[in-house]
């Protein structure tokens, strides 16, 4: 355990701090705290004293600190994956991101496996901040976003169709077993069809074979019946490794574990 020095002139802010248990300090946040305990400091020169005190831990993001509140037992942060990402948000709220793919899939609970970097969508044309530490992929989907924990995330549908409509971009395609059937679980046959909606015959052979493997054969059924009956050979996987031949989706399947 290591002791932090608290000047009397920051008690009161940590103090603060403390209270509301923020992941993320904003200069506006410190701001208002000011205000708050009378404190005379500006805000860029109480975050200089409280990061020198190790209250706050610098970020990449300009005007923005992890807070290392006294439980932590010294200048240790959240071991957060996403707090550049909740810095972010708190600059622009309306940043056209969201939590996505295995990530998507780990924080609603559906696998036990976590990823091993951080995996983030964003709308096409966006550029993704340098700050952000996750794998960023560009990706257009349609449910909105849950919140969780004060993140954007992917609905199960949509984490189940961007699977098939980038295969390669999903990852933990051996642990399937693990994750694929439980997501199904938990998506509506509704919400499947509506965020695979025009995303072609190749991804909805993909997501109706793994419909069908997770043993959700309502929606496999109902996907077998929009596909037309003449169908092009679809690959789940690098072409040049085929994998098993699946008929009824004209598919060669080299990325779900054999049952």
């Amino acid at each position: 355990m290591t002791t932090r020095p608290l000047p009397t002139s920051l008690a009161d802010i940590v103090a603060g701090l403390e209270l509301r248990q923020p992941k993320v300090v904003t200069r506006e946040l410190l701001g208002d705290l000011a205000q708050a305990t009378g404190s005379k400091l500006p805000p860029k020169v109480l975050a200089e004293r409280l990061v020198r005190a190790g209250w706050l831990l610098p970020l990449r993001l300009r005007n923005a600190w992890e807070f290392a509140p006294g439980s932590h037992a010294g200048r240790y942060g959240w071991n957060d994956p996403w707090i550049e990402l909740r810095a972010l948000l708190l600059n622009q709220p309306n940043a056209p991101v969201a939590v996505a793919f295995e990530s998507s899939i780990w924080e609603l609970g559906h696998t036990t496996h976590q990823p091993t970097k951080p995996v983030l969508a964003h709308r096409p044309k966006w550029d993704t901040p340098r700050v952000l530490d996750a794998r960023s992929i560009s990706y257009d989907w349609k449910l909105p976003p849950l919140m969780i924990r004060g993140l954007p995330v992917w609905q199960e549908a949509t984490a189940l169709v961007a699977a098939a409509n980038r295969p390669g971009a999903q990852g933990d395609w051996g642990n399937a077993d693990d994750w694929l059937s439980e997501t199904f679980g938990s998506a509506t046959p509704e919400d499947v069809i509506t965020e695979a909606t025009g995303r072609g015959n190749s991804t909805m052979a993909r997501l109706g074979y793994m419909a069908e493997w997770s043993g959700r054969s309502d929606i496999a059924d109902h996907i077998d019946e929009l596909l037309p009956k003449s169908r092009q050979v679809t690959y789940f996987g690098p072409r040049n490794l085929k994998g098993r031949w699946i008929s009824r989706w004209r598919l060669y399947d080299a990325m779900l574990p054999q049952r």
